[in-house]
């Protein structure tokens, strides 16, 4: 059985360029550990559009994401901290997921 990770249709051009590189969840994400490599999953309809590899999990409270974050993220700072208050609405921990794109 493949393990996979889903996300935002609109998240996955960034991904498939090679621009997003990070992913930052809930708390949760700490399941996902170094090395793993994962199906990545169009949230829409689950189809499979490429693997990834985890190179790195680190938690983080929401006041200390930063312009690294939002750059590896590709995205401003603005809107990344709008679109994680708006996924976690009320979450300060937060796991920061690193990966690098296998195919």
């Amino acid at each position: 059985m493949s393990r996979s990770i889903r996300f935002y249709d609109n998240l996955i051009p960034a991904i498939l360029s090679g621009d997003k590189t990070i992913t930052i969840r809930s708390a949760s994400g700490y399941r996902y550990k170094p090395g793993s490599r994962l199906d990545v999953l169009r949230d829409s309809n689950g189809e499979r559009v490429a693997e990834i590899e985890i190179t790195a999990v680190e938690a983080i409270c929401f006041q200390d994401l930063n312009e690294s974050h939002a750059e590896r993220e590709a995205m401003s700072l603005t809107a990344l901290k709008k679109l994680i208050a708006e996924i976690y609405p009320g979450i300060d921990h937060l796991t920061v997921i690193s990966f690098k794109l296998i195919q």
